[in-house]
């Protein structure tokens, strides 16, 4: 029996292009003289739809796509992921369910089980389990479906303690289990992924058949890279990382295939950013992107991603230069732009800011405090930004890093304007990590902008030191707060300074009003800011005790 696992990229709500594509995989398959043919969780409309689940009109799309796929599904049998209406119920909770056909008609319907409800997910809001097991006979192999999450309960590999295993029902009665799915990418969940498939082959005694969407819509990525594992756990197919795949294994002859991914970690991170941006803007429908190109090294990996997602000839680079710009500075900006063959625009603030600065000396009877003068260049900048977005139809992509963003080291409605935030889950060591990685095959961004200290240049002389740790410490205390849930004492025990980690915490909670405001952030890490951290700004609990 041949199984081909349709690694497909859908657009959410776009039903019509959703069903074209999967009927088009569906004869790529056949083509394969595939047996069964499975897509990702959702398939049908997307995942994650989030509140167009309440909209009945959704549904009900998604009802007439599924009936349209259905009735074309001849001599081949497939597994389809789309939300339903539970027990004919006009409002949620609905189903998230994987729906078996062979020959235009549905065979089989299991619905998700384990519906998480921490980080990123909330599909408790939308889905209901059912808390039941499935199966079905496909050319004398039993086969047994789940969903995404369903498959994750295993004792090493808990993210949260459901009452139901799902598989445990299913062992010893199946010989292959197909998990339909829509895991968000994060560095190095692939190897995780892989641990895990492999644990639950063993432990059922079956090939596992993991269809994982591909795409990235909003800030979350989806990186594909379906498996399958064999009874005894080993890697026997592999799937594109970051690009629609069909996967097939013969399972009568089960010979490894495996196509194209990413090898180390810096290609990964780069590849899943830049692919980030490519979809949001073909997905949002946007062509051009507009970057403020200051010279230092987190506008220049931004404007390096951008170009290598959209095209030298979509891409804008502004040069806003202050009273405290460095000559050096604006040739770096230059040289970057020179390289990666982008247009550039310079448009001077010194004017601006002497003048609204002196309009605030009226006001105030003195010269302004050395903070807002510095928050009055960002703003104007962002102003600048904002009004060429307006006047040519782009959109602005923001340029700050993870390790800033911590502890607002960034200006509300200055530098923290944008659609979306490019490098905001990418810690400052990544930053250079992925600016090295973007030189691999020669120099794109300058050198100097590698080996200089990173400066905002909104003061004579300022260095970021001077108004943070140095980095080689706030990053991994921000790591390890944010990404790991430790506590300041588990942080002061791994031998950071114990005043240097309660000032950082001490940033991370009072600049919570700042990261309410951001754009969506690409999320590359296990903890993202944005929409899988959800603390509040008014409260009285102190992180640095």
């Amino acid at each position: 029996m041949k199984i081909a696992l349709a690694q497909t990229n859908p657009k959410i709500g776009d039903f019509e292009g959703n069903t074209q594509k999967i009927l088009e995989f569906i004869e790529k398959a056949k083509e394969k003289k595939a047996d069964l043919v499975v897509f990702p969780e959702l398939s049908i409309c997307g995942y994650p739809p989030r509140d167009l689940l309440t909209r009945q009109e959704f549904l009900k799309a998604a009802e007439k796509a599924f009936s349209k796929i259905k009735a074309q599904i001849k001599g081949i049998t497939a597994v389809i992921g789309l939300p339903r209406a539970r027990k004919k119920s006009s409002h949620p909770p609905f189903e998230n369910q994987a729906v078996v056909i062979a020959d235009g008609e549905e065979v089989l319907n299991y619905a998700k089980n384990l519906l998480p409800p921490y980080d990123i997910f909330d599909e408790p809001r939308y889905f209901s389990p059912r808390y039941e097991t499935a199966c079905f006979l496909l050319k004398g192999r039993s086969i047994g479906l789940s969903v995404c999450e369903d498959i994750w309960h295993h004792r090493d590999f808990l993210a949260f303690d459901y009452d139901f295993d799902p598989l445990e029902g299913l062992a010893g009665r199946i010989e292959v289990l197909i998990n339909i799915s829509a895991s968000p990418y994060y560095v190095g969940k692939i190897e995780v992924r892989k641990r895990l498939l492999s644990a639950q082959a063993r432990r059922l005694g079956c090939y596992v058949f993991y269809c994982n969407q591909v795409g990235a819509n909003d800030h979350l990525i989806f990186d594909g890279q379906s498996l399958v594992f064999s009874p005894e756990g080993e890697l026997i197919g592999e799937a594109c990382d970051f690009e629609e795949d069909l996967l097939l294994i013969d399972l009568g002859d089960p010979t490894p295939v495996g196509h194209q991914v990413s090898t180390r970690r810096e290609e990964s991170l780069l590849k899943a950013l830049v692919f980030g941006v490519k979809e949001y803007f073909r997905k949002t429908g946007f062509k051009g992107a507009l970057i403020g190109l200051s010279g230092g090294i987190d506008s220049s990996v931004t404007a390096a991603i951008a170009t290598f997602a959209l095209g030298a000839e979509n891409v804008l680079g502004v040069l806003m230069p202050s009273p405290y710009t460095s000559q050096e500075s604006n040739e770096d900006a230059l040289a970057l732009a020179q390289n990666l063959g982008i247009k550039t625009i310079t448009i001077p603030i010194t004017d601006t800011f002497m003048a609204l600065r002196g309009e605030l000396a009226k006001a105030f009877g003195r010269e302004p405090k050395t903070l807002t003068q510095e928050n009055l260049q960002a703003r104007i900048r962002g102003n600048i930004l904002m009004a060429l977005a307006n006047e040519f139809g782009c959109l602005v992509l923001n340029t700050g890093n993870k390790s800033e963003i911590a502890v607002g080291y960034c200006t509300l409605y200055g530098d923290t304007c944008g659609a979306i935030s490019v490098l905001g889950d990418v810690l400052k060591n990544d930053v250079y990590a992925l600016a090295r990685e973007i030189n691999r095959k020669g120099e794109i961004i300058p050198e100097r902008v590698l080996i200089k200290p990173p400066s905002a240049e909104l003061r004579p002389d300022q260095k970021d030191e001077d108004d943070l740790p140095p980095y080689r410490i706030l990053n991994p205390i921000v790591k390890a707060f944010v990404e790991e849930g430790k506590s300041a004492e588990e942080i002061i025990a791994q031998g950071f300074p114990p005043e240097v980690v309660k000032e950082v915490l001490k940033r991370i909670r009072v600049e919570e009003y700042k990261r309410w405001q951001l754009p969506p952030t690409l999320r590359v890490s296990p903890r993202a800011f944005g929409y899988g951290w959800r603390y509040p700004i008014a409260q009285g609990f102190r992180f640095e005790g």
